[in-house]
């Protein structure tokens, strides 16, 4: 029985430990922090319950939508029925696209990290284990961590982690030298936006909009995505209460990532209300989420790398490769998957 290792249990990495194992590989994930998603991530605190990452998972294609709505289907999975609708840098709203309007929204009434906790039922993952330096051997992988322990055996290598974090793993790597530099080479490009995430818990619930959330149309608002949380379902919030979200643009994140919570949230609160012309009461409830590899700012040639890498019993998917919706990580870790499947 063959047998993998795949490095990182994001959404791409789930989605091809399924097609691995489908095929009857044995799987191993390793993961740096203590839990599976990535960006969907979703936390629980003072009976608020808020996505601080990705906001939802669009339709895709029928072989992602199909984990969802079939084979990892929950009681929970809805669609958020109203609109998204946009706003430019002067703070002018209107009606979003119809068409794009017209697409399911999914998500879940207890977070959208129900989809990968779901996903990684039954799969071999360990957590907290950062990988540090893989080394190439007649027999297959063998793989180091942080903490100086080395696992060895596997057959295949499937790396999904964000571009400049595996390009930093190549470089530390006992790879054949042309390829290593190879794949450093076509992963140097690609590049990330940081991205705040601030939210804000209201008590009473903030007026009621004809839309779900707002996004910002020409990236000329310090505010990128806004977003009522507590229309996604009422379990979010506590009685009466309300919750935004508030995701600012690259610039805005980039000056403020070191910048103290207090100041961010209180700026944005600001912006907030200023944008939707709302007198907000002082918010009873609030979290900051700093993401450092957020959205890909400079995607890279994926087909080009893997067709270097697969004769070696390596590939590479993720975000860096087709951006940063949830399906379209989900696809492409299914679609390298078989790729490399089919290397046998």
């Amino acid at each position: 029985m063959p047998s993998v290792a795949i490095l990182g249990a994001g959404m791409s990495g789930l989605a091809a430990a399924h097609s691995f194992q489908d095929a009857g590989y044995t799987v191993t994930l390793f993961e740096k922090s203590r839990g599976v998603g990535g960006r969907a991530a979703t936390r629980k605190r003072e009976g608020f319950i808020y996505d601080h990452g990705a906001q939802y998972v669009k339709e895709g294609t029928p072989a992602s939508l199909a984990l969802i709505t079939e084979r990892f289907r929950t009681p929970d999975l809805i669609d958020i029925k109203k609109p998204v609708w946009i706003f430019d840098g002067q703070g002018h709203i209107q009606a979003g696209d119809e068409k794009q309007n017209a697409e399911q929204k999914l998500n879940y009434r207890n977070g959208l990290t129900t989809l990968p906790k779901k996903m990684a039922t039954g799969l071999s993952i360990q957590f907290e284990t950062r990988i540090i330096n893989v080394q190439q051997e007649a027999s297959g992988w063998r793989l180091y961590d942080s903490a100086g322990y080395n696992y060895a055996g596997f057959d295949f290598l499937f790396i999904t982690l964000p571009a400049p974090q595996a390009r930093k793993l190549i470089q530390a790597s006992q790879i054949e030298t042309a390829l290593q530099q190879e794949i450093i080479q076509r992963l140097t490009p690609a590049s990330y936006n940081p991205l705040l995430s601030i939210i804000l818990g209201y008590h009473p619930q903030p007026r009621t909009r004809p839309y779900y959330a707002l996004v910002n149309s020409d990236k000329k608002h310090p505010i990128s995505w806004l977003a009522w949380e507590h229309e996604k379902a009422p379990e979010r919030v506590p009685p009466e209460s309300g919750m935004l979200i508030a995701q600012m643009g690259p610039e805005y994140s980039a000056a403020h990532m070191e910048t103290s919570d207090t100041e961010c949230i209180q700026q944005v609160a600001q912006m907030i209300a200023q944008l939707l012309q709302e007198e907000l009461l002082s918010p009873i409830f609030t979290d900051i989420q700093r993401w450092r590899y957020a959205l890909p700012a400079q995607k890279v040639d994926g087909d080009a790398l893997n067709a270097k890498t697969l004769p070696q019993r390596l590939a590479f998917s993720g975000d860096a490769f087709v951006g940063g919706r949830l399906h379209l990580a989900m696809e492409h870790g299914i679609m390298v998957a078989q790729q490399l499947i089919s290397q046998q």
